[in-house]
């Protein structure tokens, strides 16, 4: 993890790099690899079979030719989809989560963290998560993120060494004040006004929490985030957000 220093920005790659790859495969991660971001974004789903995937969405209509949803199909059925036909990669595979962390672990700079988002709060699923992770060696680069407030509170309780990444309280499903005590991250939406961010950064330093902002992917979007001193900035065109942070020399470890 880097220093807390509000003068440089690390950047994350949101899906990979969502904005011209297939989301949540492996050429959209190895693409935020060789842009060298500072932080990659992936979400899990589990399939019938209790196989845990990379996927965003809990069906699989959006980002694949297939359609239904993810819980009712099996990692056979899974792997016949195609992940990239949509977006100009055919025959690219929806990868499952042992798949990108073997990846991560032989690929990606060392220094690079992992932001794993569960999207299935299930705590047999937030285990296996973090077991995965600690098999491959890459706990201790991990924050487990999630919109839902018991599941952050289930990490915080039963695997305490474990950074938290939660949302703004209105953001947050099934709240609990409690989960900002022990939270390290908390995703800013840019969507929101410029009074309504303030008032998340000000409540999330009261807690000694990082402010990562999403998504800016160009000039005019970082330099608003910039306003407000986040630490982080999600992007799902890192490679734009990159170039400009590096041209001003505000990125972590630049």
């Amino acid at each position: 993890m880097w220093d807390q220093n509000k003068e440089k920005l690390g950047v994350t790659g949101h899906r990979g790099c969502k904005a011209y790859m297939p989301e949540n495969t492996l050429i959209s991660f190895r693409e935020a690899f060789r842009l060298g971001v500072d932080v990659l974004e992936f979400d899990i789903q589990f399939t019938r079979d209790d196989v845990m995937i990379v996927m965003h969405d809990d069906m699989v209509d959006r980002t694949t030719d297939g359609k239904g949803a993810v819980c009712y199909k099996t990692l056979d059925e899974i792997k016949k989809l195609d992940a990239g036909v949509k977006f100009g990669y055919p025959g690219t595979c929806v990868p499952t989560y042992e798949e990108t962390l073997q990846l991560v672990a032989d690929e990606a700079d060392p220094n690079m963290v992992l932001n794993v988002e569960i999207k299935d709060q299930r705590p047999h699923v937030v285990d296996k998560a973090i077991s995965e992770l600690e098999r491959f060696g890459l706990l201790e680069r991990a924050v487990i993120a999630s919109f839902d407030a018991q599941t952050l509170l289930y990490v915080q309780d039963n695997y305490p060494h474990v950074k938290t990444q939660g949302h703004p309280p209105c953001k947050m499903v099934r709240y609990d004040p409690r989960v900002l005590d022990r939270m390290y991250g908390m995703g800013v939406p840019m969507s929101m006004t410029d009074e309504e961010i303030e008032e998340t950064v000000k409540l999330a330093d009261s807690y000694g929490i990082e402010t990562w902002a999403y998504h800016a992917d160009n000039r005019a979007g970082a330099e608003r985030c910039m306003k407000f001193a986040f630490t982080n900035i999600t992007a799902n065109d890192p490679h734009d957000l990159i170039a400009y942070l590096d041209e001003i020399n505000r990125r972590v470890g630049k």
